[in-house]
């Protein structure tokens, strides 16, 4: 049996990258209230016309990395929370390229503060405002934590917490009428892997379009079902 998403509340984090304006559109479509957090203005007012979002329904923030960052959503949020949200998707995330020894410290707690510790924050801040009678979080992982590539230790150690972590947050949230996923997929066609070489060509490469569709078709599934884990592999022709 299907749930409607039609004005259900859901907040989007990450919503101007490749993947999180792809699931905006794909959660348009299901007449959900979308409510929108991303680091660039410029971005993201463009994307709310677009959708034909309120502008009050967007937040600019620079990260979501300390307790003073989760305090000035929660006061952003706080007008809205009405009934509760109903879902919350993760979508932010960064790669680095690099041998170890030529990665500073600065650099990696940056990328271990966007890929892990604000999928912590996330969590803090959906739970507090969340729909007590079903909550739906996401989050994306990487199928590349399955092998240690040379030049991958940072990125792949964050995703590798990152995929920890929420498979044991569902086996704390699941009484509590909560559902984790996990999408671990393979190369998806954004920026990230502008700058990669030796890497698969964009036709090859999941579209960020197709993978909105399989995250939201799942979304809307019984309660009853769930597949905490799902792996989307690479390699054939995307749409």
């Amino acid at each position: 049996m299907e749930l409607s998403l039609e004005n259900r509340k859901i907040l989007i984090y990450g919503a101007t990258g490749g993947i999180g304006k792809a699931i905006c559109k794909e959660l348009k479509k299901q007449n959900a209230e979308l409510f929108l957090i991303g680091r660039s203005k410029q971005k993201l007012t463009p994307l709310a016309d677009e959708l034909e979002i309120p502008d009050r329904h967007s937040f600019q923030i620079d990260a979501l990395n300390s307790e003073e960052s989760l305090q000035k959503i929660f006061q952003w949020l706080g007008p809205f929370k009405g009934e509760g949200f109903f879902a919350g998707f993760h979508c932010v995330g960064a790669g680095h390229n690099q041998r170890a020894k030529e990665i500073s410290y600065e650099k990696w707690e940056q990328i271990v503060n966007l890929n892990l510790n604000s999928a912590f924050l996330f969590y803090k801040l959906l739970w507090s405002i969340r729909y007590i009678k079903r909550t739906e979080l996401v989050y994306f992982g990487s199928a590349s934590t399955d092998n240690a590539w040379p030049k991958n230790s940072l990125y792949g150690a964050s995703k590798a917490g990152l995929e920890y972590f929420a498979k044991a947050l569902q086996n704390e949230v699941q009484t509590d009428n909560g559902r984790v996923w996990l999408y671990r997929p393979g190369a998806v066609r954004t920026q990230f892997f502008d700058q990669i070489k030796n890497h698969l060509p964009k036709e090859k490469m999941i579209h960020p379009q197709q993978l909105a569709k399989i995250v939201v078709s799942n979304l809307i599934i019984d309660h009853d079902i769930h597949f905490p884990e799902i792996e989307l592999l690479s390699g054939s022709n995307s749409f």
